[in-house]
């Protein structure tokens, strides 16, 4: 019985969520509307709602960013001077201000601790102040600071840089700081996805590093999971983070950030 339920709460609350519910009133909409022109015009601003929520378009946007960077083992990683992790993973326009708020993201700050834990770095750079417009009050690398210390870093191995806005403005003020301090290898530290973007950055800005991504977001679409056939805010939001990682590597490319 409790399989039966498990099965029926599933199927249920597809109903309860807010795309599935716009494609079942758009398809009675359709049906109702009388001209064929309005038929199909409908039918397509459906349809690209559809793709773009669909979990196979996402993980084949997702994918093409990735493939190129996967999984390094802790244990392959060489000894460096510091690890440099670029912000994303802390939310600076939180309900409750000043509380850091990790997001999808956490993977950056939680994988710069465990290299440092293993004693593959002696430092952690962590760069990133407000990449919000009209709302920089509270800057990303403070918040961050909170969690290293908080976690066991100990504030002698920590440097922190909020002035950048963006990934090539990471590069930039990264390059400043490890020659201030004297730090000549690095680990660089950043989401899978935005990794092919960073790397070119950093490379223009001749920092010599070591890749470490993380924050995989790609889908295993063999797993069979029904969630997989069911358009969502989810998948909606890996299409839409895949185009603006797109679009930001080619901009940055054709202002020769990269």
């Amino acid at each position: 019985m409790d399989s039966i339920f498990f099965t029926l709460s599933k199927f249920g609350t597809v109903l309860l969520y807010p795309l599935p519910v716009f494609f079942l009133l758009s398809f009675l909409l359709i049906l109702k509307t009388k001209s064929g022109h309005g038929k199909f015009r409908l039918f397509q601003i459906i349809l690209f709602l559809y793709l773009a929520s669909n979990a196979y378009i996402a993980n084949f946007l997702l994918q093409s960013l990735e493939k190129d960077y996967p999984p390094i083992a802790i244990s392959n990683i060489p000894k460096s001077d510091v690890a440099i992790v670029l912000g994303g993973m802390i939310q600076t326009i939180s309900f409750h201000p000043g509380r850091p708020e990790l997001t999808d993201s956490a993977d950056r700050l939680t994988d710069a601790i465990r290299l440092y834990k293993a004693g593959k770095v002696k430092k952690i750079l962590f760069t990133g102040g407000s990449g919000l417009l009209f709302a920089n009050t509270y800057k990303e690398a403070d918040l961050a600071k909170e969690l290293f210390l908080g976690l066991g870093v100990p504030e002698k191995d920590l440097i922190w840089e909020n002035k950048s806005r963006n990934t090539y403005e990471n590069a930039v003020e990264t390059k400043k700081l490890m020659a201030e301090n004297k730090l000549e290898s690095a680990v660089l530290i950043t989401s899978a996805f935005h990794f092919k973007r960073a790397a070119g950055c950093f490379e223009k800005q001749n920092i010599r590093f070591v890749s470490f991504p993380t924050d995989y977001r790609a889908t295993n679409l063999q797993s069979g999971a029904f969630e997989l056939y069911i358009p969502s805010a989810g998948f909606l939001d890996q299409t839409t983070l895949a185009i603006k990682e797109w679009v930001g590597y080619f901009v940055y490319r054709a202002k020769s950030y990269l």
